[in-house]
């Protein structure tokens, strides 16, 4: 379903932005040049030489995404925020300022961004070349989220959090509160879905949106499948299955296409925070971190395509476009 947008050009052909995406684009430049000039500032009292070395990677990173969205304000005319110093440096170190309150101040920092990120890739509906770049950042920063973890992870730098007690010990990595709470949230969130796509589906019109629904069921069954044993491995609660769908006496005709489609959208974005907020607050168990990420990388493309699909469809909502055409 590789779509061409049918909203993100004008008059001519000329690309065009909305007017969230021209504030996306302004705020994540931003954020950008903060968390660069936050970095180069502490960069000059970290002791650790690995630590330093994750810290260049990390501007290494901060410096392509920067480009990348200067070249999109210049192209789309839009304002900049002012731009940090090449770099910060001090004649001398303090000892006071320790490696492990640089990871934390890093690390919230981080987290900060990744949310502005989220919620850029939610609002960037209009022009599909800028929600791509916005999506390629988001993934460099889970990437660079990761390392920063474990590395924390490593040194001793992490928190000890309260661990989720169950009658039967858990035999390799201990699952904290948040944990335990995320696996049985997601588990709530998918029933609800399929109970949702599923009674949809009884009255969808359009063939294609019938298959689209179709695939999306059998897509949740098989995360929920797998969620439902992780579930029962780790001792954790499981919430009461959905009943199965029945046809309704109500008339097919009373519920439009569009309505059914912009519902299931609303849905997808409430997944795409719930994977977010799991991964941020997952922070005992590797592999369960990995599962949130897998499960968010395939709700990012799933997102991608039937947004494209909307759009194609004259679906969705149309944000008042940002200024003129651009030559």
């Amino acid at each position: 379903m590789d779509l061409i947008s049918v909203f993100k050009r004008a008059r001519g052909g000329q690309e065009r932005i909305d007017i969230q995406e021209a504030f996306n684009i302004y705020n994540l430049l931003r954020a950008r040049y903060v968390s660069t000039e936050t970095v180069q500032l502490f960069k000059n009292f970290v002791h650790d030489r690995d630590w330093g070395k994750i810290l260049d990677d990390f501007i290494k990173h901060f410096d392509k995404q920067i480009a990348v969205l200067e070249e999109l304000a210049k192209k789309f005319r839009l304002i900049m925020p002012n731009k940090p110093p090449i770099d910060i440096k001090f004649a001398t170190s303090i000892n006071d300022i320790t490696d492990e309150y640089i990871y934390k101040k890093i690390y919230h920092d981080l987290i900060a961004e990744l949310m502005s990120l989220i919620h850029a890739v939610r609002t960037t509906s209009t022009n599909d070349n800028v929600r791509n770049v916005i999506l390629q950042d988001l993934r460099t920063h889970f990437e660079d989220f990761d390392v920063l973890y474990k590395f924390g992870k490593i040194k001793g730098w992490e928190e000890s959090y309260p661990v989720y007690k169950t009658a039967i010990p858990h035999e390799k990595e201990q699952l904290s509160t948040s944990e335990a709470f995320h696996i049985w949230d997601h588990i709530n969130l998918r029933y609800d879905q399929i109970e949702l796509m599923g009674l949809f589906l009884n009255f969808a019109h359009d063939t294609e949106f019938k298959v689209i629904l179709q695939h999306g069921i059998y897509v949740l069954n098989k995360q929920v499948n797998q969620l439902e044993q992780l579930a029962l491995k780790l001792n954790v609660t499981l919430p009461n299955r959905p009943t199965p769908p029945v046809m309704s006496p109500i008339d097919p005709e009373t519920i439009k296409d569009k309505f059914m489609y912009r519902n299931i959208l609303s849905w997808k974005l409430v997944s795409l925070d719930t994977h977010v907020r799991s991964i941020i607050e997952t922070i005992r168990n590797d592999s369960l971190r990995k599962l949130w990420n897998d499960l968010l990388n395939t709700e990012l493309e799933y997102y991608d395509k039937y947004l494209k699909y909307g759009k194609m469809k004259g679906w969705t909502r149309v944000v008042p476009i940002y200024g003129e055409p651009v030559s």
